[in-house]
């Protein structure tokens, strides 16, 4: 019997759209009990006491302030922070200006947000779908448009193409994606298709588990370079998973300070069966809107040399922040989500690089366009 491949914590990180969408009870509130003796606190308006548990809290738990002269740096622009809100009327202007000081920290992993803010994301996404592209939502009809499934496959005989639209790393709950693939590529074999077509370009994330479901079936796992996972022990992420209040201690105990805590690589167990490995050609298509455990995707095809990447820059840095931690502040209606993992891509030697390029950029807005450069240069010839 074929084994599912289980992804150990290393590489689960939620998606930035996945976690917006889940109960807000799972937001942990910032704990303000040590700070009723501190005068700053007490004197200060609704938004100068959240002001100070953000600066406490993001120094304490985003990875990159795992060292003290980067905490000293972040601590030097709570002054002006502070200053700012003593004008605020509205929680809008509240969050715009936890996010100015956040700075290239603030992404989709590290962000601050209310209610209103979410929904107003939301219709503006919305509004920037053109009537054709709704109506594709429905009825399928043009290939490269967004479909509603979370995976969703179109059989091109004629081009010797199989298109995978992979919307969310999620599975289906009548359809679970290794059952989806193993179909799939069976298909594919049956039908002499040689080129398969990974659309990502609307994949905001989710769990990377079914990321790789997808990947031992294009290389051996075996040899696939995989990224490296640092950890930063923090109150927040504690909360989050309490089995991490062990580790902190621990790691406290044998004397480590100002460092990041670097995660086991998983291990495939020992009686592993690898799948088939497909033989023919393999395209990743990648968008704008592509993040997170659709970012990983692409960056461990890029640096185990899987395929060829066609579409937009990347908006997600290869080596990135992630695994979120959950909050809402006890004076505000604001919440937010922090990054308390750093991962290392592959290619380390690549590591510091902010974007990811596909081999070929091509326009992803004029959709037949781009539907037809992959069947020319792609598709069988006949």
């Amino acid at each position: 019997m074929k084994k599912t491949i289980i992804i150990v914590l290393v590489f689960l990180f939620a998606g930035w759209h996945t976690t917006q969408a889940q109960d807000l009870s799972m937001y942990h509130l910032l704990n303000d009990s040590a700070y009723q003796t501190v005068e700053e606190y007490q004197t200060g308006n609704k938004y100068q006491k959240d002001a100070i548990l953000f600066m406490d809290m993001v120094a304490e738990t985003h990875p990159y302030y795992v060292k003290a002269d980067r905490r000293e740096e972040w601590f030097g622009k709570k002054k002006g922070l502070l200053e700012r809100c003593k004008n605020f009327q509205t929680d809008e202007e509240f969050i715009d200006a936890l996010i100015d000081v956040l700075g290239p920290l603030h992404d989709k992993h590290t962000d601050i947000w209310t209610l209103k803010r979410l929904s107003e994301r939301k219709t503006e996404a919305l509004m920037k779908m053109n009537p054709q592209e709704m109506k594709a939502r429905a009825d399928r009809a043009h290939i490269m448009r967004p479909h509603t499934m979370m995976y969703d496959t179109q059989y091109f005989p004629e081009h010797g193409i199989c298109y995978l639209q992979f919307n969310k790393c999620s599975n289906a709950s009548n359809y679970p994606f290794p059952k989806f693939l193993d179909d799939m590529f069976a298909e594919m074999e049956k039908a002499d298709m040689k080129t398969l077509v990974v659309d990502v370009q609307y994949n905001p994330g989710g769990n990377d588990g079914l990321c790789f479901e997808l990947l031992q079936r294009l290389y051996p796992f075996r040899e696939m370079k995989m990224m490296t996972a640092y950890m930063r022990f923090s109150d927040l992420a504690a909360i989050m998973d309490p089995s991490i209040s062990q580790m902190k201690k621990k790691w406290e105990d044998e004397g480590h300070k100002d460092e990041l805590y670097k995660l086991p690589t998983g291990q495939l167990p020992a009686d592993y069966q690898q799948p088939k490995i497909f033989d023919g050609k393999v395209v990743f298509v990648q968008g704008e809107t592509t993040y997170s455990s659709a970012g990983t995707l692409l960056v461990h095809a890029r640096d185990n040399h899987i395929g060829t990447i066609i579409g937009t820059l990347s908006t997600y840095s290869p080596s990135h922040y992630g695994n979120i931690a959950l909050y809402r502040f006890p004076n505000t209606n604001a919440y937010g989500t922090i990054s308390t993992r750093y991962f290392i891509r592959p290619d380390v030697e690549h590591e510091n690089e902010k974007v990811l390029e596909p081999d070929v950029i091509i326009d992803l807005y004029d959709k037949d366009a781009a539907w037809q450069y992959i069947v020319d240069n792609y598709g069988k010839k006949e």
